[in-house]
């Protein structure tokens, strides 16, 4: 069980690093070839456009992730009504 859950928090983690740094990453590769071609100097833009991505995509994640612990949740407490409805009709 505890295995488990370290294992879900460190994916979770490494996840929403990598959804952070690939648009940023992408987006300076892209400045780069568009100053290459058309001498025009956009880093500073595309930074913050791949900030603002990123963390879109941050948000995106933690919104899934906090619903699924929820649902996880509402299933235990239903569970658990079952369970002493059960033991009461004894």
């Amino acid at each position: 069980m505890f295995k488990s859950k370290v294992f879900k928090a460190w994916t979770l983690v490494l996840q929403l690093g990598i959804s952070m740094l690939v648009p940023i990453f992408l987006l300076i590769v892209v400045a780069y070839i568009v100053k290459d071609r058309f001498n025009v100097d956009i880093m500073l833009l595309c930074v913050i456009f791949g900030v603002f991505v990123g963390a879109r995509n941050v948000y995106a994640i933690i919104k899934n992730y906090l619903a699924t612990i929820d649902n996880d949740k509402e299933k235990e407490s239903e569970l658990m009504k079952r369970h002493l409805r059960s033991i009461k009709d004894r």
